[in-house]
């Protein structure tokens, strides 16, 4: 029987069993990024397949020495969890509309993120990723307030001068190799101060 809010029987979050199996111990950093892409594409802690946004994130994370090794369970280790602003799915068209609606906070889906509740308030720190993460992060009486500004530019990467514990920056597979250079190196000093200098490789 499929979902109410789409087609599937149940979204890649119950599939590949994420909180059993790669919700750390302690809940340093949620990563909310997007949604898991089209019915085609690898899931995020699908191992046996490539990922780019994991490829990505795993690589500059390490690179950045905040992850002894660039692997899931060194991320999980490390105090990391990734899920998404929208766990459903979706088709191209449909996820382009979603991410254009969230700009404004109208992402129907994005808004209704009831999902994200329970890691929002246990994270120590909060990962943004693109459009649609924020208009999933800011739910009406959310510690991060809604912004309108453009995601691509300044004050981003970087942190919120709101709601301190988050951090915002574009969607990782949305950005130059350049803009990622930069947002992980403004990540990997919002880290160093949220963190209280830990930064070791656990």
């Amino acid at each position: 029987m499929a979902l109410t809010c789409c087609a599937e029987e149940v979204h890649q979050w119950e599939r590949f069993r994420v909180e059993s199996e790669w919700l750390p111990a302690r809940l340093r950093c949620f990563i909310v990024g997007e949604n898991p892409g089209s019915p085609k594409t690898a899931y995020f802690y699908e191992a046996k397949r490539a990922v780019p946004v994991r490829t990505i994130l795993l690589r500059e994370l390490h690179r950045s020495r905040i992850l002894a090794e660039p692997t899931l369970a060194a991320f999980r280790s490390a105090g990391f969890l990734f899920d998404h602003g929208i766990r459903c799915r979706l088709r191209k068209n449909e996820i382009g509309e979603e991410r254009r609606l969230a700009q404004q906070y109208k992402s129907p889906r994005a808004t209704g993120a009831k999902h994200l509740e329970r890691f929002l308030r246990d994270a120590a720190t909060v990962w943004v990723q693109g459009y649609v993460a924020r208009n999933a992060v800011s739910a009406p009486g959310s510690e991060l307030p809604r912004d309108f500004s453009n995601i691509s530019r300044s004050p981003y990467p970087g942190q919120s001068r709101e709601a301190p514990r988050f951090f915002v920056s574009r969607y990782l597979t949305r950005a130059s190799s350049e803009e990622v250079v930069t947002i992980f190196r403004e990540f990997a000093r919002f880290w160093n101060r949220t963190n209280d200098g830990n930064d070791v490789p656990v």
